[in-house]
């Protein structure tokens, strides 16, 4: 990545896990860096460790959200990272609150700030990235409505760029989906945990079968590159091999 100094960069749903790392790597190459979640403890840590971080504690999730986030900073770069933990349970044993919590946090979160992104619009120039995940290749039979969520976060992604680019306005919309579980977070440690159960085995046996592990910062650093390099509309997936198109 060339050079970031100033550069203002927002982060939906940042106080820990992966958005955490984002925040980090950020912060390090210098950029004006904000972090919403709901969360004011975790908000506080991270302010406390990262200082100049700005932080501000809302539910990303909520109509009103992107306004607020937006009249504290016009991002040049605006990820969306952030997400309900899925119920962790076989199909049979969640309700329909459990199934659809991801719909309800995850895609009403991108929903309304994909919207809000071009009603405003944001600055030309801008990149928006939506974190999403593997699961949208073969499912996740134990985390409810997650894997259905995920990908309609890309398909919204990809409707963003279209609305974009019929407008005649400068935005960059990518996706990018972290292939494997990471048990360095919040909720790749619930599904490491949540997986073991379900197929009958340790945790260490189920992670040692899944093979090479993927990091946070690994996502990081590819993410970084996707922001310089990538055309408009892409969507991604990064292994521990590297990044590719996500077909």
């Amino acid at each position: 990545m060339t050079d970031l100094s100033r550069t203002p960069v927002t982060l939906i749903g940042a106080s820990r896990g992966l958005g955490r790392v984002l925040a980090e790597t950020f912060h390090g190459l210098g950029a004006q860096v904000l972090v919403v979640a709901r969360g004011q403890a975790g908000l506080d840590a991270l302010a406390r460790d990262l200082p100049g971080v700005a932080v501000l504690a809302c539910d990303a999730s909520a109509a009103d959200t992107p306004d607020r986030v937006f009249a504290a900073q016009a991002p040049r770069i605006l990820i969306l990272c952030g997400g309900a933990m899925p119920p962790c349970r076989p199909f049979t044993e969640v309700d329909w609150e459990e199934f659809s919590g991801n719909w309800n946090n995850d895609v009403r979160m991108s929903f309304h700030f994909l919207q809000a992104t071009l009603k405003r619009p944001l600055p030309p120039g801008t990149i928006v990235v939506t974190i999403t995940s593997g699961a949208v290749r073969q499912g996740s039979p134990i985390s409810g409505g997650y894997a259905g969520a995920k990908q309609m976060q890309i398909f919204m992604t990809g409707y963003a760029q279209k609305a974009a680019d019929r407008a005649g306005l400068d935005l960059r919309f990518l996706s990018l989906a972290p292939a494997r579980l990471m048990p360095q977070t919040a909720i790749g440690a619930a599904g490491v945990k949540g997986y073991a159960a379900y197929n009958g085995t340790s945790e260490a046996a189920f992670l040692k079968a899944m093979g090479q592990e993927l990091t946070p910062q690994q996502v990081a650093d590819e993410l970084l590159e996707l922001i310089e390099e990538a055309p408009p509309g892409g969507n991604f997936i990064i292994s521990p091999d590297g990044v590719a198109a996500l077909g």
